[in-house]
């Protein structure tokens, strides 16, 4: 018989509470649309580096770094 693992209940994760949807923004997300470029393997370790140490996702940092490309013409 399979062994099962215990039901663990976080509390960061739980679904908001009727009080806390009221209190959320409705704007909507802003649309988004993929890009793919290839970079190096070294490049690419520091972008990640970079992004864990400002605590931000890599997807984050790549827009932002584009928006200052952009705002920079």
């Amino acid at each position: 018989m399979k062994t099962r693992k215990p039901m663990t209940f976080d509390v960061d994760r739980s679904p908001p509470t009727p009080n806390e949807l009221a209190a959320m923004p409705t704007t909507p997300a802003p649309q988004r649309k993929q890009v793919g470029a290839r970079i190096s393997a070294a490049t690419y370790r520091q972008l990640k580096s970079r992004a864990a140490l400002d605590g931000v996702t890599v997807q984050a940092l790549v827009e932002k770094a584009v928006e200052q490309f952009l705002a920079t013409e």
